[in-house]
């Protein structure tokens, strides 16, 4: 998006992309033919690349699954004889002893009741569950599982530890746990069935290692690296690619031996031969990848010719047109092997270009000007004041009435304020700015000579914010402050601490307010009414009536009361204006340093 002429306009495509969209659509029926049919015939391979590893996962698995369900038989049947119901332990444990001796397969046998007591066991030894943390979590939740013991608590080796839960009319009573010496199960390479994986292991419901074909020790390196093992429990056969904990990639293949209790994975290195469809299969690759080595060929060849005659010349004409619009410096001589064409088009930029810089120094000259002249008339209006200031000087003091020097006093000061406006309106750098907090300070500063009140040294206190005010908002608002401060200045009073006090507070405020504090200390009245005395000669109610005409033409609404302590206070809030500039006079001076 780009805007012209202050309106949001879609930017249009580049010729390149125009011509690689082109090149693309020709292209796009044989690519998807070719695409679709690779894509098929790779799929088909990898299924059926998937449901061979899981295949022989299976058939490779089949001796730790017998053993597995072995034991489950063995322990419902002891739960179905034994567990029923047994009141000497002794008498149960000898059976027990006696059942392991018949079955050379188990190194340990024990019935563990819903609080944990294993007193019939095997051995004939006091146990509970409380001593041994997998036992515990067993009480705590119920249901059949096994898990590898390293080294046995009973038998001092590895061994497989199954429990299967027996009921008691139909309610849970317990578990039975038989011992599998890990030795028993199959080993190596050297069982029947598939022997090519990399490695063969069988895992719990809480993605444990029960088994190894190799070193249960060492089978974390070949285990994929950011894979949770008890994700597998549960979910449907799988096989699949991802790089294992020793930086290769491998395949796996998982499939559920007991569902729900013990999954069988498999490993299987990247060269296997039924491994490979799943992991990267180079001729699909290629096969997959030749309509888009076409279409990149067209392409690239296209885009070479275009740019070498075009795109190169028109971005080059675009930078130095880039270039004139930043800096307004005009452009170097074009390359003589441009075409006919885009030379014209440079010529044509170059002729807009000298034309624009005659055209902005004749607004510039214009510019600085009309800034002059403005200066120069808040110049000469500065002055005037000034002048009528002194004069309204010299009649004061040529004049012999009290009351005619208090109202020409008065007019003086007011003049004054005017001058004070206009002397910093031609000194700002922008004429249609004006900061509020400067201009009060000043104004202040200029009416110290009244700080003295009945002898008394007033104590004056200026506090302004620099806020940026449009002149026509600048102008009531000194005239305001004026006003406020002179009647603030002339009937201030000592407060209770003996000290005269003014003050007078400019601040900004939020959602574009200002506001404008001018407090004196007095004695309030009896009856509680803000007016205050008045000089001789002047017009009752004239500064309110004036105070009331400048907050009218700010905006706001003026307020005069009294203080909880006593204090005399103008208050006024009014909105800042935003300053709307001319739109057929320059915002700026241009820069033309080669014109």
């Amino acid at each position: 998006m780009k805007t012209v002429a202050g309106v949001w306009r879609q930017r249009p495509t580049g010729l390149a992309a125009r011509i690689i969209l082109f090149l693309s659509l020709a292209l796009v029926p044989i690519g998807v033919v070719a695409y679709f049919q690779t894509s098929k015939l790779a799929e088909e391979t990898r299924l059926r690349s998937q449901l061979s590893l899981v295949a022989l996962t299976e058939a490779a698995a089949l001796g730790e699954r017998e053993t597995v369900l072995r034991a489950q038989g063995g322990a419902q049947a002891i739960g179905a004889t034994l567990g029923q119901n047994f009141d000497d332990p002794v008498d149960c444990s000898d059976q027990l002893a006696r059942y392991l001796g018949a079955s050379p397969g188990y190194s340990f046998a024990g019935i563990m009741t819903l609080d944990g007591d294993v007193s019939c066991n095997s051995r004939g030894i006091e146990m509970n569950a409380r001593d041994f943390p997998r036992l515990k979590h067993i009480v705590d939740q119920p249901g059949a599982t096994a898990w590898l013991s390293r080294r046995g608590a009973i038998s001092q080796r590895s061994v497989i530890v199954v429990a299967q839960p027996y009921f008691v009319g139909g309610e849970l009573a317990g578990h039975v746990l038989l011992s599998v010496p890990s030795v028993l199960l199959p080993r190596g390479h050297d069982t029947p069935g598939p022997s090519d994986f990399d490695d063969l292991i069988t895992i719990n419901e809480q993605g444990e290692i029960l088994t190894s074909r190799g070193d249960v020790d060492q089978v974390a390196g070949v285990l994929p690296a950011d894979l949770d093992l008890q994700s597998l429990v549960g979910a449907r056969s799988q096989s699949f690619a991802a790089r294992s904990a020793d930086g290769e990639t491998r395949v796996y293949a998982a499939a559920p031996l007991v569902p729900g209790m013990i999954h069988a994975i498999g490993i299987w290195s990247r060269e296997n031969a039924e491994a490979q469809a799943i992991t990267v299969d180079g001729l699909a690759v290629m096969a997959a990848a030749l309509p888009f080595l076409m279409w990149a060929a067209s392409v690239i060849v296209a885009f070479l010719a275009v740019n070498r005659l075009v795109i190169r010349h028109i971005k080059r004409l675009s930078r130095r047109m880039r270039a004139f619009a930043l800096s307004r410096r005009v452009p170097a001589l074009r390359d003589e092997a441009m075409p006919a064409e885009l030379a014209d088009m440079e010529d044509d930029f170059l002729d807009m270009a000298d034309a624009i810089l005659r055209d902005e120094a004749q607004q510039e000259n214009a510019l600085r000007e009309k800034t002059i002249l403005l200066k120069e008339v808040h110049h000469r209006v500065k002055n005037n004041l000034q002048l009528i200031s002194s004069i309204m000087n010299m009649q004061i003091r040529q004049s012999r009435n009290d009351e005619t020097r208090a109202i020409l006093q008065r007019l003086q000061d007011r003049v004054r304020s005017l001058a004070t406006i206009h002397r910093n309106l031609y000194q700002t750098e922008d004429l249609g700015h004006v900061n509020a907090g400067h201009l009060l300070k000043d104004l202040v500063g200029q009416m110290e000579q009244m700080s003295e009140v009945s002898g008394r040294k007033v104590n004056l206190t200026v506090a302004a914010d620099d806020i940026e005010a449009v002149p026509d908002q600048a102008v009531p608002l000194s005239l305001l402050t004026a006003e406020a401060m002179t009647n603030a200045m002339k009937y201030a009073q000592p407060g209770p601490d003996g000290v005269t006090r003014v003050s007078i507070r400019l601040a900004r405020l939020t959602g574009g307010r200002a506001e404008l504090e001018v407090v004196n200390s007095a004695r309030k009245p009896e009856d509680g009414t803000p007016d205050a005395p008045r000089s001789p000669g002047e017009i009752a109610g004239l500064g309110s009536k004036l105070m009331q005409a400048f907050a009218s033409q700010l905006g706001g609404t003026l307020e005069q009361d009294w203080t909880e302590a006593g204090d005399y206070r103008v208050h006024i809030i009014f909105g800042l204006v935003e300053f709307v500039p001319d739109p057929t006079t320059p915002e700026a001076m241009p820069n033309v340093p080669d014109f």
